[in-house]
């Protein structure tokens, strides 16, 4: 994963839409937060995995991944607040691992404590990491992920090209 790219590419999304909303003087930490828990209870939605009262499956993998980007959008800017321009990955054989040992439902609960605070350098290392372990928890690999992230950045461009 060229995680140096993708902040990169999240800085310039960021820059484009704050000049174009005239937000140069706004902080948007706060709003990036709440959009990223906004973003991640819709892709618990997805993958249904807290819904015990009900029979349906998950969404198709291509959905539940798109959710999950949306997600990443937000992580990658809550670390551009922070300053982040890159961080180092972790094995992803040894984070497969970990995350196996992790119940899903605890994940995500785990997610919304770490997006619902102000984060130190320290705790966007550990949020991070926890982040890209739901994702392989989901059965992504992180070429799958960043390959989507690429496609939704292109298509974030577009929307803003467009209005939306």
């Amino acid at each position: 994963m060229k995680i140096e790219q993708l902040f990169s590419m999240q800085d310039e999304l960021n820059t484009r839409i704050v000049k174009e909303h005239n937000l140069e003087n706004a902080s948007l930490s706060e709003q990036r937060r709440l959009a990223f828990l906004v973003e991640l209870g819709e892709l618990a939605n997805e993958t249904r995995c807290f819904k015990y009262w009900s029979k349906r499956p998950a969404s198709d993998k291509h959905v539940i991944l798109e959710e999950y980007v949306d997600g990443l959008h937000f992580v990658l800017s809550i670390g551009l607040d922070l300053g982040f321009t890159k961080i180092d990955l972790p094995n992803e054989v040894e984070m497969q691992e970990k995350m196996d040992k992790i119940e899903i439902n605890k994940l995500f609960l785990s997610l919304y404590q770490w997006g619902s605070k102000s984060l130190s350098d320290h705790d966007f290392h550990a949020f991070f990491n926890e982040f890209l372990g739901l994702g392989l928890k989901l059965g992504f690999s992180l070429e799958e992920i960043e390959a989507a992230y690429f496609d939704k950045n292109a298509v974030n461009h577009e929307r803003q090209d467009t209005g939306y």
